[in-house]
């Protein structure tokens, strides 16, 4: 069992393109998403002041029959796995960054202690080759 709990989605910003297509492309139906000058909503549709400046979709990279998502597989292996089942969409990430867009593993992780993990040399790399950023979420005492 792992000292830590995660939750992994991937992320997309784009200053005005539509990003479903892409996560349809992938596989993946985003949680929340919108197109750059869209009223701006809150998660539950309730209409806030103004618009989104950009656009936006995210959507769990894990099985959501889980438990809130939870996993007990290390996130080193976990992360392998993903950036496998996305190596094919490299060329949409690229095209994505070269407009101006962002796309990113959003990793939210948990635990009542400390803990470590590493991110060895091939995942760092295959995360650059796709264009990807990690952008890590961490909330200490929450396991």
């Amino acid at each position: 069992m792992n000292p830590y709990r995660y939750q992994v989605a991937l992320r997309a910003t784009h200053p005005s393109d539509d990003l479903k297509p892409l996560f349809e492309a992938i596989g993946l139906r985003p949680t929340r998403a919108w197109r750059a000058g869209e009223p701006r909503r809150t998660p539950a549709g309730h209409r806030l002041e103004g618009a989104y400046p950009d656009s936006y979709a995210s959507a769990s990279l894990l099985d959501q029959a889980a438990p809130r998502g939870w996993t007990e597989e290390p996130l080193e292996a976990f992360l392998r796995r993903q950036l496998d089942r996305l190596a094919p969409h490299q060329p949409a990430f690229q095209a994505l960054a070269s407009q101006g867009g962002r796309c990113e593993l959003f990793i939210g992780l948990f635990a009542d202690n400390s803990f470590g993990f590493d991110l060895g040399n091939w995942l760092c790399e295959a995360t650059a080759r796709l264009r990807l950023s990690l952008a890590f979420d961490i909330h200490p005492g929450a396991d």
